[in-house]
């Protein structure tokens, strides 16, 4: 069922779990379908998330009406969220649509600047009745090879308390050594920066770029006040090797969707994977 994230997030945080959030590749139907009946399977909630560029191809309104249709097929809680809104006129856009979660990303911005411009996207969904996440922090994005391009900034505490004076979105997402994209060797995550800022928030934290970070690092950031996991790449590099799997056994017997029933099945699981490290099975 289509809810926003706010209930589910605010559940999470105060039971010590985290709600899984899943790229969907611009509505791409077959991972909508596995994340969606992997929830249900696992009566967890869970986040549909949609980047502006991987809408590109298909639309932004046909992601939400693929994710919307998919929500009211399952009897778990599924929110439909825009990760990394780049603007407030994108946010609109979104809400306008019919998102029920939007992320504002205001990180490589100063302090200051970036709570205003938060505060202006937070005004507007309030009135919505849509939840806002917000960053500080900026994530570095990792190529195939896990090199870094751009920042990796880990968030000063007493910056973070500063910014939380200024503005009020409903999660944050702070930079904690975390990058998007495939991890090369070790991860050095500072756990401990979301345990500082815990002393003077009860706001639930965001996680992003989890995919091939150590899960008893992803499980200590939930204990910290983390109510949200983030993955992308995993999923989205899975789907396209379950298709070549599939192409290459002769799954599709010269039906697209053959094969499509064949990668859903197969990624299905790695969501319920996911779904068991976030803790949130059974918890719809």
């Amino acid at each position: 069922m289509l809810t926003t994230s706010f209930e589910m997030m605010d559940k999470a945080y105060k039971n010590g779990y985290a709600v899984p959030a899943i790229n969907t590749q611009g509505g791409t139907y077959d991972i909508i379908r596995a994340i969606c009946m992997a929830a249900e399977e696992l009566n967890s909630p869970v986040i549909l998330a949609h980047y502006v560029n991987t809408g590109s191809y298909s639309g932004h309104d046909w992601f939400f009406e693929t994710a919307k249709w998919m929500a009211e097929k399952v009897s778990v809680p599924v929110a439909i969220h825009l990760d990394h809104g780049d603007s407030f006129e994108r946010c609109m856009e979104m809400l306008h649509i019919g998102f029920t979660s939007i992320m504002y990303d205001g990180s490589a911005f100063s302090v200051e600047e970036n709570a205003k411009r938060t505060e202006e996207v937070a005004r507007v969904c309030r009135a919505f009745g849509v939840p806002l996440e917000a960053e500080i922090g900026e994530l570095a994005r990792l190529d195939d090879q896990g090199h870094q391009n751009g920042l990796s900034n880990i968030a000063d505490p007493d910056i973070v308390k500063k910014y939380l004076e200024l503005c009020r979105p409903d999660s944050l997402a702070i930079g904690i050594g975390n990058a998007h994209g495939f991890y090369k060797g070790p991860v050095d995550i500072h756990v401990d920066i979301l345990e500082k800022c815990r002393e003077f928030t009860d706001i639930p934290f965001v996680l992003h770029g989890c995919t091939g970070m150590d899960e008893t690092l992803i499980r200590q950031a939930v204990k910290a006040g983390v109510a949200k996991i983030n993955f992308g790449t995993q999923v989205r590099c899975n789907y396209i090797n379950y298709v070549k799997d599939g192409l290459a056994q002769g799954k599709d017997e010269g039906h697209a969707w053959k094969l499509s029933s064949y990668t859903e099945k197969r990624l299905r699981e790695d969501i319920k994977d996911i779904i068991r490290l976030a803790g949130s099975a059974g918890k719809a």
